[in-house]
């Protein structure tokens, strides 16, 4: 059979198409031990024609002898990840590379595991023992304790400072300080002194405790308004009830040659509005006022209403807690103070409730005083230094920087 499908593609070529075989044996005894024939019936297809409606010209038939040119196809193999791509090989250099980057990987997820580590035990140290903490960071907590920085505060300051510092910054005490000293002084905010803007004259009122020096600040502001800015000024008292604090101000006045004016009511603010005109500024002194002396605050109310301040200036002692200056800012809420003023910075090295306060108020700082002089011994604030200062007087922090 094989030679006779050999003799069909030599006379027919490769495209034969075999149409029937028939096998039989001729010669010998009723066909017995006779020869073995093989008839092949086969056919060529001469009449279709190509996809050009062109007869297609029979192929030259291939000979045994032109078999070697023609090597066999390699089997078709199925892959079982049929569709997805083997990766080219890889040289030395690129396996080298990707060790290497392994390696990175894993140092990497190391050290997140660590930071996060280090974050568990900071949670821990920050509600209680502080033996979770980064020595420079526990440092630092504790600077902030010592100076009266509010809780809350002292430990967003030291958590933040977790989440944006590598692992050799959390061991640089002057990174660590200088970190601390910009996210405090960020958050307090603008400073804003008295300005001479817009229609004369400039109102200007202080309220706060009794104590917390309002009347000497005044007179601090009255002679540098006077003596060095060459203002015109004047100054308005209603605080008419506390002992001697009409004669305190008729003494500076009278050695500066400033008028001073005494409200008793507030229907005698109109009487003395021509007066008050002729000023560039007008200063307005107010009588201290306890949380339960309801009819003081009211009566307050009634002249600044009559008398619309642009600027009111809560001053408090810088010696007051943080818990009494926030119970001091509610009992004058009602006057709506939009300046922030602290006085007595001489008398104490622990500014951390003047810090945690202004944070949390939320409202301009104006100015310090720092003595009994007058003139001198105040400040526009400088909130850079003044922060600078309250670390400056621990010593762990003072070393780092």
């Amino acid at each position: 059979m094989t030679e006779a499908l050999a003799k069909v593609r030599e006379e027919l070529g490769t495209e034969a198409i075999i149409l029937g075989t028939r096998t039989e044996k001729r010669g010998g005894v009723l066909d017995f031990m006779g020869q073995r024939l093989v008839e092949v019936t086969a056919a060529i297809d001469d009449s279709g024609d190509g996809p050009d409606d062109t007869p297609r010209e029979r192929p030259s038939p291939i000979r045994p002898s032109d078999a070697a040119l023609f090597p066999p196809e390699p089997p078709v193999t199925y892959d079982r990840n049929k569709g997805r791509t083997s990766p080219a090989p890889q040289s030395r250099v690129e396996v080298q590379n990707m060790s290497n980057q392994v390696d990175l990987d894993r140092m990497m997820k190391e050290i997140g595991d660590l930071k996060s580590s280090v974050k568990v035990l900071a949670d821990s140290a920050l509600s209680g023992d502080m033996s979770g903490l980064p020595p420079k960071l526990a440092s630092l907590l504790k600077a902030f304790q010592t100076i009266g920085l509010e809780n809350g505060i002292a430990k967003r300051i030291v958590r933040q400072l977790l989440d944006d510092l590598s692992g050799q910054e959390l061991s640089d005490g002057v990174i660590i300080a200088k970190r601390a000293t910009d996210m405090l002084i960020t958050s307090i905010g603008e400073v804003s002194p008295i300005i001479f803007a817009g229609a004369k004259p400039r109102m200007v009122a202080f309220v706060g405790p009794t104590g917390s020096g309002k009347t000497t600040t005044i007179a601090k502001l009255a002679a540098d308004f006077t003596l060095n800015m060459r203002k015109d000024v004047s100054i308005l008292t209603i605080d008419t009830k506390r002992v001697d604090a009409v004669g305190q101000l008729k003494a500076y006045c009278r050695i500066l040659n400033i008028p001073l004016n005494i409200a008793y009511t507030p229907d005698e603010l109109p009487s003395l509005m021509p007066i008050i005109m002729k000023s560039d500024i007008t200063l307005i002194d107010t009588p201290g006022s306890g949380p339960l002396d309801k009819p003081q605050m009211i009566e307050m109310v009634e002249f600044l209403q009559k008398l619309v301040p642009q600027e009111v200036h809560l001053a408090m002692s810088v010696t007051t807690s943080y818990e009494e200056m926030k119970r001091i800012h509610d009992n004058f809420s009602v006057l709506k103070p939009n300046r922030l003023l602290f006085t007595k910075l001489d008398e104490t090295d622990r500014y951390g409730p003047l810090v945690s306060f202004a944070i949390n108020a939320k409202k301009p700082l104006s100015y310090c005083t720092f003595g009994q002089n007058v003139p001198g011994d105040f400040a526009v604030t400088d909130t850079v230094r003044l922060i600078e200062r309250s670390l400056e007087t621990v010593s762990d922090v003072k070393k780092s920087r």
